[in-house]
């Protein structure tokens, strides 16, 4: 065995007796300290956004009746995970009330309001980064308390056009740097599922706000992971779509030179049905860029993962159910891919056309 060798596995055996150590120590010091989110009790909070607008534009809901369930849940656990910055609930109510008086107007078909708005009266989120008109915009910096969007992003302009109403701004790291969402302004933002963790970031309010159900869909940023690190530590579905498809004006601080070409905004959702549609939304004339309806066949898709580092000595190692939750990602997948596989050799020996695509 080589020196090498030797000092890796001291420097190994190190890092484990302090990952132990630190484990033990914040163990002690959080247990049991995690608070409960209250249950959900509207059923209207189990919804996905698409479920609900057919609801409002069928009238078997209303507007009205849709914000103002995601207010009093956003009052609910808004003390737990400190998740918003701000908000316009006035303003969206009235927003809700014209939404209700326009769909029982008959001034367009449910089938024109489909594919004019398919948001039509769903109230939506944003991250404090991106502007809304009048509403915070101070990326969590001291030195910006108080500041104002003076118009809309794009991608407000977008939703609103789509009739989705905005309803609140969530919490964020400072300038949006870190993978988490705490700063001095406003605090930090707590995950839902236990209090003492944190949510990831930065649009970890948008994050933990969707997952507690006081949102249903929500708009986030994405550079390094600011969108997909909260959806996985929340447990919700995010997307950072292809550079420049949609757009980033608007957003407070703005990404500068090749820095910009990093920089994605993108959906949040509580239930993955909303994200296609939403992501059709935010981008605007360049979705025609993409192939958002070709049918996707998984028997062609290469899927690639990684387990850990390969065994950084100094890294912390991946905990034993992050590993079994990935391996249970694959064996259904591989399981799925197969299954479709079959059936589609039977259908094509039965002469059936069918490309079996999902």
């Amino acid at each position: 065995m080589t020196m090498l060798t030797w000092k890796m596995r001291i420097l190994q055996f190190c890092r484990r007796i302090l990952d132990l150590f630190t484990n033990l120590l914040f163990w002690i010091v959080y247990q049991n300290k995690s608070e409960a989110l209250p249950p959900v009790t509207d059923l209207i909070l189990l919804e996905s956004a698409l479920s609900l607008a057919i609801k409002i534009r069928t009238r078997k809901l209303t507007s009205t009746q849709v914000v103002e369930a995601f207010i009093s849940r956003i009052k609910e656990v808004q003390p737990i995970i400190n998740g918003i910055v701000d908000e316009r609930f006035s303003n969206a109510l009235e927003d809700a009330k014209n939404v209700d008086e326009f769909v029982k107007s008959g001034q367009y078909t449910e089938k024109e309001m489909e594919e004019k708005m398919p948001f039509l009266g769903i109230p939506f989120t944003i991250k404090d980064c991106i502007g809304v008109k009048g509403m915070s915009q101070t990326a969590g910096l001291v030195s910006k308390k108080g500041t104002k969007a003076e118009e809309d992003a794009d991608v407000i302009v977008l939703l609103r056009e789509a009739g989705a109403i905005p309803l609140a701004i969530t919490n964020v790291s400072e300038l949006c740097m870190w993978w988490e969402a705490s700063n001095n302004l406003y605090g930090q933002s707590n995950n839902p599922y236990n209090n003492t963790r944190i949510v990831g970031g930065s649009s970890g309010g948008e994050g933990c706000l969707l997952a507690s159900a006081g949102s249903v869909i929500g708009i986030g940023s994405d550079i390094s992971g600011c969108i997909r690190i909260p959806s996985f530590m929340n447990g919700i579905f995010g997307h950072k779509g292809s550079t420049g498809i949609v757009s980033n004006q608007g957003e407070y601080p703005s990404a500068e030179k090749e820095l910009d070409s990093f920089l994605s905004t993108g959906p949040m959702c509580r239930y993955a049905s909303d994200l296609l549609p939403m992501f059709k939304v935010l981008a605007g004339k360049n979705a025609s860029k993409l192939k958002l309806d070709t049918m996707v066949n998984i028997r062609y898709l290469k899927i690639y993962y990684m387990e850990d580092d390969g065994g950084n000595p100094c890294v912390t190692q991946v905990c034993t159910e992050m590993k079994m939750a990935v391996q249970k990602v694959i064996i259904i997948i591989s399981y799925y891919t197969f299954k479709k596989h079959v059936w589609h050799q039977v259908t094509e020996n039965l002469f059936v056309q069918d490309e079996t695509l999902i």
